[in-house]
């Protein structure tokens, strides 16, 4: 039992990994082609695999627990165990197993390997040239990528952007504070800078010889970044679950402009961010406990029945992941909760079912 399930694991593990890698392949096949340097884009590839294990190893899971106990079922060895005395519970305590087991692996790979890879590989991104500063500023994040400014914004949809806020820290002694309502952000005439086109501003102070504030309908700025990896702060993406957990108790370590405001948001980023973290690797057991008594009770050899449970749980699994993720903005719906649902439910269901067959 064990061993089939593993066999049926690496097949699924391997087809789904280089399913979800194909993205990344045509991105480096498009560098190669514009000739890029060769070893920064292995680097991107090679980066971009951490993550993509993540997520194949609970999903190749659930079709593993699909497929083998709907063949083993189709078969009529189930009936065989359990007329020699074997309970549902024995029946799949070897893949149960292997699930607890891969949920430890993915505990260590989303807690070490891909924080370190997602960096890694914004570096690389960097140094070809595929990230650029216009694409460094996202909606509902504190970006501190731009030497001795910190930008946020509320929302962003392509170049416009609402709910600006920008510290400007380039003037030793002073602390310039700027929000907008409105704006639009455009390349400046090199790669590594941006231009800002703001309205509605409040300006705080105006400038070092005129230390008061003032209102303007419309202000610009231009904002260089240099593409060297030392001007790089961390994102959520970034952190291990050790330094999420001491940055959601206290935010301002992890971004010191946010003292003495209102910090409810980034902390919900990086509480969903830890909380994702944890149910995609526990999500291993909960998908061999849902999916051993779903692929038994599918009764068929044809691996099609077993591919459409699977895409069918794994659609609402990921649905939950990311409606969490978009209410990140709104902590009083706790979408750090919400994000639970999906594999709460797999254990609780499967129990049942499991239950339920004895």
């Amino acid at each position: 039992m064990g061993r089939g399930f593993l066999l049926t694991f690496a097949i699924a593990l391997i087809v789904i990994t280089f399913v979800m890698s194909l993205g990344v392949l045509f991105k480096v096949t498009n560098l190669i082609a514009r000739g890029a340097p060769w070893k920064p884009i292995i680097e991107v590839f090679g980066y971009s695999m951490p993550y993509a294990l993540s997520l194949a190893i609970p999903v190749s899971t659930l079709l593993a627990a699909l497929l083998v106990f709907g063949r083993l079922s189709a078969d009529g060895e189930i009936n065989a165990m359990r007329a020699c005395g074997f309970s549902s519970w024995q029946i799949i305590a070897a893949p149960l197993t292997i699930g607890a087991v891969l949920s430890a692996l993915c505990i260590y790979i989303n807690n070490n390997v891909v924080p370190r890879g997602h960096m890694a590989q914004r570096m690389a991104l960097t140094r070809i040239g595929l990230e650029t500063p216009l694409q460094l500023i996202e909606e509902g994040r504190f970006v501190q990528d731009f030497e001795g400014i910190t930008i946020f914004v509320g929302r962003k949809n392509g170049a416009q952007l609402s709910d600006i806020r920008i510290y400007d820290m380039r003037t030793r002694g002073i602390n310039r504070e700027i929000r907008a309502k409105t704006g639009t952000v455009a390349p400046g005439t090199n790669r590594n800078e941006i231009v800002l086109s703001l309205r509605d501003v409040y300006i705080d102070p105006v400038s070092d010889d005129r230390p008061w504030a003032a209102e303007a309908s419309e202000y610009t700025m231009r904002i260089s970044c240099g593409a060297e990896e030392k001007t790089y702060h961390r994102k959520e993406d970034d952190l291990s679950w050790g330094e999420l957990v001491r940055y959601i108790r206290n935010v301002a370590e992890f971004n010191p402009l946010l003292a003495n405001r209102d910090v409810s948001v980034p902390r919900m980023i990086l509480a969903v961010e830890l909380n994702k973290r944890l149910v995609l690797a526990l999500s291993c057991i909960g998908f061999v406990l849902i999916g051993s008594p779903l692929g038994i009770k599918a009764h068929r050899k044809e691996s099609s029945i077993g591919v459409a449970i699977s895409i069918f749980l794994l659609f609402n699994f990921f649905l939950f992941i990311i409606i969490a993720e978009s209410l990140t903005k709104h902590p009083s719906l706790r979408p750090d909760l919400m994000i639970w649902m999906p594999v709460l439910l797999s254990f609780g269901l499967g129990i049942r079912f499991l239950r339920r067959m004895g």
